[in-house]
């Protein structure tokens, strides 16, 4: 078997440029959401990092990156076998669903994953939201402004990391209220961890805030040359244009500092119908897919 170590900050600087460079794929292969989210390790072959996650029963492997693709696969193939775990692939973009066909004629299947589509927009649009179809959302921040003239917009520092904690207890709190059947555990967590290592992990974010308080927070990191994610967003959904203005002011922030960012990466929408609708509202300029790939056996 592989030696399968857990992932921690400090192995940051020998995993995040091999992720940084793979173009054309999701979040998930970004080192911060392996850190963040259920139970992933890393291996290393001739120097390049392979992954293996576990959610709860889930477990699955990420495409290797930068090396042989077939020799990579085939040793990955080979821990699962002996780790006693069924084979999988996850985030397999459409190219690579085309380059696994080739190398292994007939040993994989391969389905869409369309609750883990990532919403990727223009930088942009989402922070001047301009044009007809985003007309409710430029509505919407005209009357947060009109409502709190003096709301200001701070970066997130260590400062103001507890501001935030606190700020995202409460909204989990009032969130478990009124979304009975929704388990928040594993968000908690990662955002827990998110605050914890903040600096380590290269994290920036902001903070909205009125004469009545904290208003909302967005925090995220840039995961490809042209790409910032959007890792965690927080908003009084009670407060007319609290969410639109916090997308908003994070995605001009994030332009001021990074000319050379084109998208936003708001991640996928889990299946969960009131966050796909949310996300959509938004019209995606890409809507990237992800395939899950299986061994046929």
């Amino acid at each position: 078997m592989l030696e399968f170590q857990s992932i921690t900050p400090a192995l940051r600087e020998q995993i995040h440029p091999v992720l940084y460079a793979a173009d054309g794929h999701g979040s998930e292969y970004s080192f911060a959401n392996l850190f963040f989210w259920g139970e992933q390790k890393v291996a290393f072959l001739e120097g390049k990092p392979v992954f293996l996650s576990r959610f709860g029963r889930w477990t699955s492997y990420q495409v290797p990156q930068d090396c042989d693709l077939k020799q990579a696969v085939t040793l990955l193939r080979q821990d699962a076998k002996e780790r006693k775990l069924p084979f999988r692939l996850f985030g397999v973009t459409p190219k690579e669903v085309q380059e696994l066909s080739c190398l292994f004629p007939r040993e994989f299947a391969f389905r869409s994953a369309r609750d883990s589509f990532d919403y990727v927009y223009d930088i942009h649009r989402l922070a001047e939201l301009a044009g007809k179809k985003l007309q409710a959302k430029r509505n919407h921040c005209n009357r947060f402004e009109a409502a709190y003239p003096n709301y200001e917009v701070l970066p997130l520092t260590q400062e103001l990391l507890p501001i935030c904690r606190d700020f995202a207890e409460n909204w989990f709190t009032a969130h478990a209220q009124n979304h009975l059947h929704t388990n928040f555990d594993g968000e908690k967590i990662a955002l827990s961890r998110a605050f914890d290592h903040f600096e380590e992990l290269k994290m920036e974010g902001i903070l909205l805030c009125t004469e009545d308080g904290v208003m909302g927070f967005s925090m995220g990191n840039r995961i490809r040359e042209d790409t910032f994610d959007v890792n965690f967003e927080k908003a009084l959904a009670e407060v007319n244009g609290a969410y639109p203005m916090v997308n908003r002011e994070f995605a001009r922030s994030i332009r001021e500092k990074y000319p050379e960012v084109r998208f936003l990466n708001r991640e996928d929408d889990m299946g969960i119908a009131g966050l796909r609708q949310a996300k959509e509202s938004y019209f995606p300029d890409i809507l990237l897919e992800k395939y899950i790939g299986e061994e046929i056996r």
